[in-house]
């Protein structure tokens, strides 16, 4: 190995060690509390906080400490209405006061990633650069998936999250009772892992 690719490979190294901190330690902090599955997802929630995390790939991760966040259970019409919404937001034009959207849909899972089973929107950006937009997959109207995550900065989000920044995850469950966890990002309840290292894996 050269020395340019052993020092790519020990920043890679690197990098997925402090993802690998935050996540223990955002795990650690919500404690055992309540855990809901499906094939997909791993949640759980605590009066500590609360996470998610994919069952197949442990690296996506998303999760808070503190008592600012909520959740709630959700019939499939509401969570396909709710995903209408969101999904017209990701589409929507840019607005000033918008510095991100990024929408993950999956509809089916197997322990493979397929773009022909997913739906993926990134936008984002700062003071320095623009990311995307980047799209993947297909989204489908009306056919309900097993989970999806909406993460925002951005007025417009304000009707979906409560607040202007944050993370919003819908799980599917085999009843009609699906759930739903909104993390808005502000008030002392909430840690906003945006302001802290590696916080790209978190959200």
């Amino acid at each position: 190995m050269e020395s340019r690719d052993r020092t790519l490979a020990q920043a890679r190294g690197n990098v997925r060690q402090g993802y690998q901190v935050m996540i223990d330690y955002i795990k650690d902090q919500v404690g055992e509390g309540r855990e809901y599955l499906n094939d997909l997802v791993r949640v759980v929630l605590s009066d500590r906080g609360c996470y998610y995390e994919f069952r197949d790939l442990p690296e996506e991760f998303s999760g808070a400490v503190g008592s600012g966040f909520s959740h709630e259970f959700i019939g499939t019409a509401q969570g396909l209405q709710l995903l209408e919404a969101i999904h017209e937001l990701a589409m929507a034009p840019e607005s000033p006061d918008t510095r991100e959207v990024s929408l993950m849909v999956i509809y089916k899972w197997d322990g493979l990633f397929r773009p022909e089973d997913a739906f993926v929107y990134h936008w984002r950006q700062d003071d320095e650069a623009q990311e995307g937009p980047v799209t993947t997959g297909i989204y489908r109207p009306g056919i309900l998936p097993i989970f999806y995550k909406l993460k925002a900065d951005s007025e417009r989000a304000i009707p979906l999250l409560g607040a202007k920044r944050g993370v919003l995850f819908f799980v599917a469950n085999l009843s009609d009772q699906h759930l739903l966890v909104r993390i808005p990002h502000h008030g002392p309840g909430v840690a906003d892992l945006n302001e802290a290292t590696c916080a790209r894996t978190i959200h």
